[in-house]
């Protein structure tokens, strides 16, 4: 027969048992409402990825994909970096409603890098959020998106042919 201190122990170790269970259940959980909560979140992207994809391959002959960009200004628009059939590194630019698919070579215009290096020289952002390549008054530009040196939200356009500021917009 068991003496009450060894039930005791028992009863102890039982309940000690019982907390590690339920916390790692608990830390499972939240995990997992964590992971639910981000593939909700980022489905509408990755479909616009999924479709922006099929058409650059089909008009662009798209063979690679780079990089995704969404950019939005009076439209939506859905842009592929990427190499195509002839080895050539393209900018696919795909209207999220429709419309014309714009394809230009990214040797025709400046490239991500030389639209973030203009910006960080002449504005000297306290942080650049976003970048993203689209269309703005019937030209291909640069959208650059950072905080200024106060903290607040700026946009630049820079036309990609050249790297001319198009528009600022400052201290939203």
């Amino acid at each position: 027969m068991q003496s009450r201190r060894e039930i005791q122990r028992q009863n102890s170790e039982n309940r000690s048992l019982k907390v590690v269970r339920n916390l790692l259940l608990i830390i499972l959980l939240i995990f997992l409402l964590g992971w639910i909560t981000y593939a909700v979140s980022n489905s509408p992207r990755a479909a616009a990825q999924r479709q922006a994809v099929g058409i650059a391959r089909k008009y662009a002959g798209l063979r690679k994909e780079n990089a995704f960009y969404i950019y939005n200004r009076e439209k939506t628009y859905y842009t592929v970096a990427g190499e195509n059939n002839k080895n050539q590194q393209v900018l696919v630019i795909v209207p999220q409603k429709g419309g014309n698919v714009r394809v230009v070579q990214q040797s025709k215009g400046i490239t991500k890098n030389q639209a973030l290096t203009k910006v960080w020289r002449q504005e000297k952002p306290k942080k650049v959020l976003k970048v993203a390549p689209g269309v703005f008054n019937d030209h291909v530009v640069w959208e650059v998106t950072y905080q200024n040196s106060r903290g607040n939200l700026c946009y630049d356009l820079l036309r990609f042919s050249n790297g001319q500021l198009v528009q600022q917009i400052n201290n939203l």
